[in-house]
């Protein structure tokens, strides 16, 4: 083949500058199957060895994947390791399949780089990979960090940290490619890559967009992959610049101690905001290793207490909990304190208008009628028409959720992150037999009223407790 322009990159490509022992990711598929091809035209022939892992998933058809890499490194005379994994095994806690193919994959590669002494693992990601990736984060509500999507490269510590002895950073250097050039280079040279029938199947969020969505807003806009690419690169600039802030104000913010962090209130309040956002997503990627399971209300949350000096409204997962020490907030695991602020002991009562009830550490107290801020986890106003009872859970309790729909208790609590032992104690409030608003969680938004009793929960202790 005829000298490429792509060969010319893959020349040129800064990454890969002095690397003696490169690890190129092949599935088999047309990116893949044309970044090897592009690279042993190059002078980093000598370098290149093959990484294929079969998912077993596909049964026979992966396995064909496999030895269709195979025969082509063998034709092409480069070296190709080819291992066979468990998705389901290795990966049992991920979110879905596609998640734990994706842990388990990069998992392998670190390790068959570690074993290697490579310099670099280069991944075949395209401008299309880019924009797809960063449709679906603004799709699910991601902030700057998420939106920056994918990197040119990455060092070992931030994609494959845990696996120890390698050094390899991670590469993309198609990134700024779109896949069109690829198609053209795989008739080009004549290449017959393999095709995954899951690229297509549209229960796949990642398989709508790329053939729903984005086509749509290509009519529009037919530039479209080089401006999500290149705003990507815009947030990850910024994210870079708010990370190295932060790095400089970390030590006075943030105390670490055994199994929890402390918070310094007086500086974390003369922080810019996009440094507070980032400090706190640091600080529960810390406390939990990822950030699974965080989202925007419990950045919120936390951000708001550290504001007023307040305990926090939304329960965190992994029974993480926020205490005062003075200006210090203590984060930490629920240990710090074996019971909920909201825990309520007591026996079921008819709440009327000057009740103030007992709680763990504050107080629920009913107001006559009158009007209320909209409802908060903190206060809500509910109709004056019906009778209102304080009690803990019952077998069976549901929830409104409006529209006429209805919500299971027991998922309430568990999409709250509530530890189970404090369930059996969180208070409720409930009229007749259905439950109108779960303490600091849920409100039925049915159950509200522009005038009505007026339920407020205060008075949380904000000492050592």
């Amino acid at each position: 083949m005829k000298q490429h322009p792509l060969h010319n990159l893959l020349t040129a490509h800064p990454a890969l500058h002095h690397t003696r022992r490169i690890v190129v990711a092949v599935s088999g598929g047309p990116d893949s199957l044309v970044l090897l091809h592009a690279l042993l035209q190059t002078h980093h022939a000598p370098a290149l060895s093959v990484y294929h892992l079969d998912h077993g998933l596909r049964g026979a058809a992966s396995a064909a994947d496999a030895d269709f890499v195979r025969s082509c490194c063998a034709d092409w005379h480069v070296p190709c390791h080819v291992e066979l994994a468990d998705i389901r095994a290795e990966a049992p806690d991920s979110a879905n399949l596609s998640e734990a193919a994706r842990i388990v994959r990069y998992r392998r590669l670190a390790r068959y780089a570690a074993h290697s002494d490579a310099d670099a693992v280069v991944v075949a990601h395209t401008r299309d990979d880019q924009a797809e990736t960063v449709l679906m984060r603004l799709l699910r509500g991601s902030g700057v960090r998420g939106l920056s999507a994918m990197a040119r490269s990455v060092p070992w510590e931030s994609w494959a940290g845990d696996v120890p002895g390698g050094h390899a950073a991670l590469v993309r250097p198609l990134l700024d490619i779109d896949r069109t050039a690829i198609d053209a280079y795989v008739a080009e040279a004549g290449l017959i890559p393999r095709h995954d029938p899951s690229n297509v199947k549209q229960s796949s969020f990642r398989v709508r967009v790329r053939t729903q969505h984005l086509p749509t807003l290509r009519t529009e806009q037919p530039q479209l992959n080089r401006i999500l690419a290149t705003t990507a690169q815009h947030l990850r600039e910024a994210d870079d610049f708010i990370e190295t802030s932060l790095e400089d104000v970390w030590p006075l913010l943030v105390s670490p101690a055994a199994n929890r962090q402390h918070i310094n209130r007086d500086v974390y309040l003369t922080l810019h905001r996009a440094l507070q956002t980032a400090a706190l997503r640091r600080l529960l990627h810390q406390s939990f290793g990822s950030l699974r399971g965080i989202d925007d209300d419990h950045i919120a949350s936390l951000h708001q207490a550290l504001l007023d000096h307040a305990p926090i409204n939304t329960p965190l997962p992994q029974q993480l909990v926020l205490r005062w020490q003075g200006s210090v907030a203590i984060v930490g695991r629920g240990e710090m304190r074996a019971t909920s602020p909201y825990a309520y002991t007591g026996a079921p009562c008819i709440l009327v208008p000057g009740m103030t009830i007992a709680l763990a550490a504050a107080q629920l107290v009913c107001t006559d009628v009158g009007s209320a801020d909209s409802p908060t986890a903190f206060r809500v106003l509910l109709r004056a028409d019906a009778t209102y009872e304080l009690r803990t859970r019952h077998r069976g309790d549901i929830i409104g959720i409006g529209h006429g729909q209805h919500k299971r208790l027991q998922d309430v609590f568990v999409d709250a992150k509530i530890p189970a032992h404090q369930r059996d104690t969180w208070p409720v409030v409930s009229a007749g037999d259905a439950v109108v608003w779960v303490l600091g969680v849920r409100v039925d938004p049915d159950a509200c009223a522009d005038a009505g009793y007026t339920f407020a929960v205060t008075g949380f202790e904000r000492g050592s407790d």
